[in-house]
């Protein structure tokens, strides 16, 4: 295998735009600090709407977006122009380390096909087997994982995404490590009571509110919106002055749709996270909740299922509770009621939902990721 500049750390993305969040947040970070650190770092994708990281990043621009971007990257690779690299999405042969931060292609084609309605489902999966981008994907994914290079290393954001690779990929000859994502500590903290007394005041639709739950998500199907709203009615029915808020890119439209309902849209989740009395997460297909691990630093009590990579930081009932079927309302339902009680928000209980993360705080979750990708204290990564 072709190996780069022993000084540089290649990095490979289609697509760089934190903008977008998500995964490419996440490795606009990685890159920032991993350059921060003394890494000098060839980045390389196939689209870059937005600026470059600062540091010392040098900017490969492919021009070129889906399988071509791909195709062009192993030219390169062939060429000796871009060496053992660093891979977010389809790794193919020449990567030397995954973060699947995303799940595998294929566990996400099949969250997919469970996300769907069911009178939709054989039309899509039948669509998905025909198509050559989706096949040319599986493929990278594959020739990666059977490559018998025992110096390959993933890095999977849970111990849901690490299981899913140990069962699809058992001959894997390189290492797993369960990584987390980072929380910026410094930010997340549990609030003073007149913090959040302060707080409720100044978020619409909350002040008089007991209890407030809270549900944050982009994509309402897979993140269990649909649950979420059945909880917040059981509430109401037992004369409750409840309210559900509502986060995330689009939950807007929801708003005031049925009494206690509030949907705020693209929003700061700080605030509420600080305000709100419970986290509410029925995710259908969650790999790693960001928003899960946020909350718990904040100090906040969480529910959630067992379909939620997150779920692996509420071992302890009193911090927050883990459901076994993401449309078992009932259970659901029970899970929020048990943990809405004064009691749930004492400083004691919110400082233990905080450490329960502290293995994600942003300075030690680099710091580990820095020594898990060889790295020594020049920033160059091991041969």
């Amino acid at each position: 295998m072709p190996q780069q500049h022993p000084s540089e750390l290649v990095i490979c993305l289609d697509v760089w735009d934190p903008r977008r969040g998500g995964l490419e947040f996440y490795a606009d970070e990685l890159v920032t600090e991993l350059a921060k650190a003394g890494s000098k770092i060839k980045l390389v994708c196939g689209e870059c709407p937005a600026a470059k990281p600062v540091g010392d990043v040098e900017l490969v621009v492919l021009h070129c977006r889906g399988p071509s971007f791909y195709r062009a990257l192993d030219a390169k690779a062939g060429e000796g122009g871009i060496g053992a690299a660093i891979a977010f999405r389809h790794p193919g042969r020449t990567a030397k380390v995954f973060l699947p931060l995303g799940g595998l292609f294929q566990s996400s084609l099949d969250a997919r096909r469970r996300a769907e309605p069911r009178f939709l489902r054989l039309w899509k999966a039948a669509g998905r087997r025909l198509s050559a981008k989706t096949r040319f994907y599986l493929a990278r994914e594959r020739a990666f994982f059977a490559a018998p290079c025992e110096d390959r290393l993933v890095l999977a954001s849970s111990e849901r995404v690490a299981c899913d690779i140990r069962e699809a990929f058992p001959r894997f000859a390189g290492r797993v490590e369960v990584t987390g994502l980072p929380v910026d500590e410094a930010r997340f903290v549990p609030p003073k009571a007149q913090e959040r007394e302060r707080l409720r005041k100044e978020i619409p639709g909350i002040e008089d509110a007991d209890p407030v739950l809270l549900w944050v998500g982009n994509e309402p199907r897979r993140k269990g919106l649909k649950a979420a709203i059945a909880v917040l009615r059981r509430f109401r029915s037992r004369k409750m002055n409840a309210r559900l808020v509502l986060a995330g890119h689009g939950s807007e439209r929801y708003h005031r749709k049925e009494p206690g309902l509030i949907g705020l849209g693209y929003t700061d989740l700080l605030p509420l996270y600080r305000a709100a009395d419970l986290l509410i997460a029925p995710s259908l297909e969650d790999n790693l909740s960001f928003s899960v691990l946020e909350a718990l630093a904040c100090g906040l009590p969480v529910v959630t299922t067992r379909k939620n990579g997150a779920s692996m930081y509420l071992e302890d009932e009193r911090l927050g509770r883990v459901v076994d079927e993401p449309r078992d309302i009932h259970a659901l339902d029970g899970a929020a009621l048990a943990l809405c009680h004064k009691g749930a928000l004492s400083q004691e209980l919110m400082e233990r939902r905080r450490q329960s993360v502290r293995s994600c705080f942003k300075v030690g979750h680099f710091a580990r990721m820095r020594s898990l990708l060889g790295l020594d204290r020049s920033g160059t990564m091991d041969a």
